[in-house]
């Protein structure tokens, strides 16, 4: 009886639990909580989600928030940036969660304008990201990493020069004769850039700065992105954001890097003393009237003597064979890279420091670039709502610049002009001078590297101070103050014992330039949602910019004593430069950034800046963007599909401005010089009251798919870069305008706004990453871009043609700086003459000038990058590659290389003359030499006009990290050891062109010092 009582009890007591049980799990309660980040920041905008529903909230300003749900339930947090936490719902209605940060979701992150943070997925206009791997390159400057990286963006060296500026042109070309490199923000405040010098060869100021502090690399590319910058963003706009600290105990970081550089591409190779012999007895066989019956009888004669002219004298010192290229240049170049960091922090304070060491050597003889930096950046959370920020970068950098271009001391040109029968040195080991000048006057380039120098020592220091005030909920004051100082010493010796000195006595050159630059800026943001769905950014910001210019130096020549070579101590001053400029710029700026569930998107930006350089009532130009975006996979039918994880159609226009470099301000100048020991002056300008602001309209129509969980992305763009009211410099009576000289006739001219031109074409860029498998220790990703860009001048001057110089053309419906020449025909196989083709496609024998025409342009029709990486338990292998196509490039100096004996005997040339039509060669490369040429061979035309195709293997890294066994009992964290290569590999896919294509983006190939390749072995120590 009492066991049948006792299991009644029981089974009802089990009945009243579960049906209790049962009943609060049924049963809705409001469950509240707040989010962190794992610094103890909370966390506001944080999407929290019961996971399978449409119920959702976002924290608010201070990380907190409240949502109804059952026990058992899942609460799905997510937050830009970090890694997606899932709590279930159980007794307690408190949850608390700490976010982690995703190092995959920060590269979804990138920053835009005034420092707003916005996912890839919240975007409607057009950007592009390189993150940490920056640093994967031995190149010393950002500029020259960047090419092959992003959809859009073209990079190529100036030069070579250790140290030297980069070209970086996105989505083409903006202006004729203003801005095309794009402006570049660090932490949000712009910087000077570019080559600051005033002698050296080229320069980058962007190279002070050590590519290891760097986080990520940001690059905008349409209005959208851009207009918040207003007035000079029209070029594009390049975000660079620095390594900073995180809460927790110091890490320290070193890196050590070493490695050998040498040519990437090998370039045309100089001729010995046999090979230049061969061309000139070909060139002496087929003068007129040549009294020798073939080579034998020609040689037989100069063993005996007896041929008159030159060429005797040659064939007698043929025992001297002179390598111009070995004299002057390295076979491999010193590179050294090393870097130490720091980091760390609490609750309240983080900070960064960190100490680099770059050097350089150039390939060529006697160049150079070295530099230390330092950077420092503390974050202070002084109260719950005001944080104090300070970051100081400072750049110490010293070039050694050899001689570039056309001029006689460039050991380059040397080396295919200067005659392999001069010998470099005397018996008693001192240089060879010739007589005063080598034999056919140029110098002894060799003795010019050790004689002459041309440094620039230059110091850089950013100061970024910040306070950021939290007002209300999602209101938020933000000030900051950003000093930038830069000083540039150079000095220029030519010495007066040879070479461009020599008949002025030596020479010497000195300028100090000083740089006083001041960013503020105030900025008003607002972040809220109403209603849960629909979000609001609003930014309203205030911008003042000043630069201060100071330039002080002279020119001197007669020095009076060669063992002191400073400028006080060469005799006759030439010219003294006393020159401060200063620039202002002020503007406001307006963002609106709404998304309704981040289903669709809307971006409104205006920005008013006004220029001090420019007429009152032109200074001030008006700015502005519009984009629109709509992501179908936050539809209801897709949000939570396994497949489709972005399905986003965009589209963004609008007006931003280009800055004109080379304008002449408003006022009218007056020069003052000297006139019969009296002063005198006359007006070097015109005023140009009308002169205005370029402005660009951009169009992007834009399509991101995303596709399981994004592992594979696809973003497509089509874009359109209108520039309107191009600056160009139009003809005056002499009477009105500034006088120039060109080709020896003196004329005057002004700039006005007459111009426009239309860049257009579609961007494409895939991410995949193939394998992801952390079981095995094995993954696998791959991206890629590809870009189109078509170039066409819709408006010029009168629609009249401007012929730029002997080579280029401006003309309505063809691309900018065209190449305008006659068409080369090659070689007539019956005669080995010369033959051009005539404007209507026929074959002629003459050269004619007004048989010039289009014959294609410096910009490709596609270009791109792509780039693999595979890790395998502690092994990894990086490796990206970019290309070109459909460009032009032309041989500036092919004239003297290839001159077919119209200049052979006097200047070598290269060896590639050594195809040479003969009776038994009959299909050569290249005509018959002749004294005087060959039909006028070597006159401009499309015989130096090469195919800019390429295909380069850019880095490729392979790297070991050490087993956490074997650094288990040290305090070591981590050691990875690696080869890193740059540049190692490239294509060329005109087999004719020796060159580098990569070197220019202006499609000229010139005597520049050649880009380098480099490999380097590497340690990377945390602890």
């Amino acid at each position: 009886m009492d066991f049948r009582s006792n299991v009644g009890k029981f089974l009802s007591a089990l009945l009243l639990f579960v049906i209790v049980v049962g009943a609060s799990f049924a049963q809705e309660k409001e469950v509240k909580g707040g989010v962190k980040d794992a610094l103890g920041e909370p966390l506001p905008g944080v999407s929290v989600v019961v996971k399978g529903t449409t119920r959702g909230i976002e924290t608010d300003f201070d990380g907190n928030f409240k949502l109804s749900a059952k026990v058992g339930e899942i609460l799905s947090f997510s937050y830009i940036g970090m890694k997606t936490k899932e709590v279930r719902v159980g007794s307690s209605l408190v949850i608390n969660v700490v976010l982690e940060e995703d190092a995959q979701e920060l590269d979804a992150v990138v920053v835009v304008g005034f420092g707003q943070k916005r996912t890839i997925k919240e975007l409607t206009g057009s950007v592009g990201k390189v993150g940490e791997e920056i640093a994967n390159n031995s190149s010393g400057s950002i500029d020259k990493a960047l090419s092959g990286k992003v959809a859009g963006v073209q990079g190529g060296m100036a030069s070579g020069q250790p140290g030297g500026a980069a070209l970086l042109r996105i989505r083409g070309i903006s202006s004729i004769n203003g801005r095309n490199n794009p402006i570049y923000i660090v932490d949000g405040v712009r910087i000077a850039q570019g080559d600051l010098t005033n002698s050296t060869p080229t320069a980058n100021i962007l190279a002070n700065m050590n590519e290891s502090d760097i986080e990520s690399v940001t690059i905008l590319k349409d209005a959208v992105s851009t207009a918040v910058y207003g007035a000079d963003a029209g070029a594009g706009v390049v975000i660079i954001t620095t390594k900073s600290g995180k809460k927790g105990d110091a890490k320290f970081s070193f890196d050590a890097q070493t490695g050998l550089t040498s040519r990437a591409v090998g370039g045309e190779e100089p001729l010995s003393t046999s090979e230049w012999l061969e061309l000139l007895y070909a060139r002496q066989l087929n003068t007129n009237g040549n009294p020798y019956a073939n080579r034998e009888s020609l040689i037989a004669a100069l063993e005996a003597g007896s041929v008159s002219g030159q060429l005797q004298s040659f064939y007698n010192r043929r025992h001297i064979s002179t390598d111009w290229r070995k004299e002057t240049e390295r076979n491999a170049a010193l590179l050294q890279k090393f870097n130490g960091s720091v980091s760390g922090g609490t609750e309240k304070l983080t900070y960064y420091s960190s100490l680099g060491y770059y050097n350089q050597d150039g390939i060529v003889k006697n160049s150079s670039f070295n530099r230390i930096t330092n950077a420092n950046r503390i974050n202070y959370k002084a109260t719950d709502k005001l944080t104090l920020a300070t970051d100081l970068q400072i750049g110490f950098g010293k070039m050694l610049a050899a001689s570039d271009g056309g001029t006689y001391s460039n050991p380059i040109l040397g080396q295919y002009l200067l005659r392999p029968i001069e010998p470099v040195r005397n018996s008693d080991g001192s240089f060879y001078y010739g007589n005063g000048r080598l034999s056919n006057g140029l110098y002894n380039s060799a003795a010019i590297q050790h004689l002459n120098y041309n440094t620039s020592a230059s110091t850089r220091v950013l100061g970024n101070f910040q306070a950021e005030y939290k007002i209300l909920k999602g209101l938020t004051y933000k000030f900051v103050f950003a000093p930038e100082y830069i000083n540039i010493e150079e000095d220029e010796y030519r010495s007066p014992i040879h070479g461009g000195g020599q008949a002025l006595g030596g020479t010497k050159s000195s300028y100090s330039s000083r740089y006083f630059n001041f960013n503020i800026q105030n900025t008003l943001s607002y972040d809220f949602t109403l209603e849960q769905k629909n979000h609001f950014s609003i930014l309203l910001a205030q911008e003042a910019y000043r630069s201060d210019r100071r330039v002080i130096g002279g020119y001197a020549n007669v020095v009076g004593n060669t063992f002191l070579e400073t400028l006080d101590n060469f005799v006759v001053p030439r010219q003294t430069t006393g020159v401060r400029s200063v620039s202002s710029r002020a503007g406001y700026a307006l963002n609106l950034h709404y998304d309704y569930d981040k289903l669709i998107l809307l971006d409104l930006s205006g920005r008013q800046d006004a220029l001090s350089n420019f007429w009152p009532e032109n200074k001030t130009g008006y700015f502005w963007s519009a984009g629109v975006g709509v992501d179908f996979a936050r539809l209801e039918t897709l949000k939570n599909s396994n497949h489709i994880s972005q399905l986003k159609l965009s589209a963004s226009y609008g007006r931003v401005g280009n800055l004109t470099e080379n304008a002449i301000p408003y006022t009218t100048y007056v020069y003052t010089n000297n006139y019969n020991d009296k002063a005198a002056a006359f007006p070097s300008g015109v005023d140009n009251k009308d002169l205005r602001w370029e402005v660009i309209h951009p169009l992007n129509i834009g399509l991101d798919l995303g596709f399981w969980k994004d592992r594979l992305t696809l973003s497509v763009a089509y874009y359109e870069k209108l520039t309107k009211d191009m600056v160009f410099d139009i003809p005056l009576p002499l009477s009105q305008g500034s006088y120039n000289v060109k080709n020896g006739n003196v004329y005057a001219s002004k700039y006005v706004n007459v111009g426009e031109m239309k860049n257009s074409g579609i961007e494409v860029t895939l991410g995949a990453k193939i394998i992801q498998n952390e079981k095995d220790g094995f993954n696998w990703s791959f991206n890629a871009n590809f870009s189109t860009l078509k170039n066409k001048i819709t408006k010029l001057y009168g629609g009249q043609d401007i012929v730029v110089s002997s080579t280029r053309i401006l003309r309505e419906g063809e691309a900018a700086n065209s190449f305008y020449l006659v068409d080369w025909a090659g070689v007539n196989p019956d005669t080995g003459n010369t033959i051009w083709y005539t404007k209507d496609g026929q074959i002629t024998d003459v050269y004619n000038g007004s048989n010039r025409k289009i014959l294609g342009s410096p910009y490709p029709n596609l270009f791109g990058g792509f780039d693999t990486k595979l890790s395998y338990k502690g092994i990894s292998l990086d490796a990206q590659f970019s290309y070109s196509f459909g460009g032009k490039i032309y041989d500036t100096y092919g004239i003297y290389g290839l001159s077919d004996g119209r200049l052979t005997h006097i200047y070598p040339g290269y060896k590639s003359q050594l195809d040479f039509w003969t009776p038994d060669n009959r299909n050569a490369r290249n005509p018959k030499p002749m004294p005087g040429g060959n039909n006028s061979s070597n006159e401009h035309s499309s015989r130096y006009l090469y195919k800019a195709d390429y295909l380069r293997l850019r880095t490729i890294k392979l790297a070991y990290n050490l087993k956490s066994s074997l650094i288990e009992n040290s305090k070591l964290k981590g050691v990875q050891i690696y080869v890193l290569g740059d540049n190692v590999w490239t294509h060329t896919f005109d087999e004719n062109f020796k060159y580098d294509p990569d070197m220019q983006v202006n499609g000229y190939a010139s005597f520049a010092l050649p880009p380098l390749k480099s490999y380097s072995l590497g340690v990377n120590v945390n602890f």
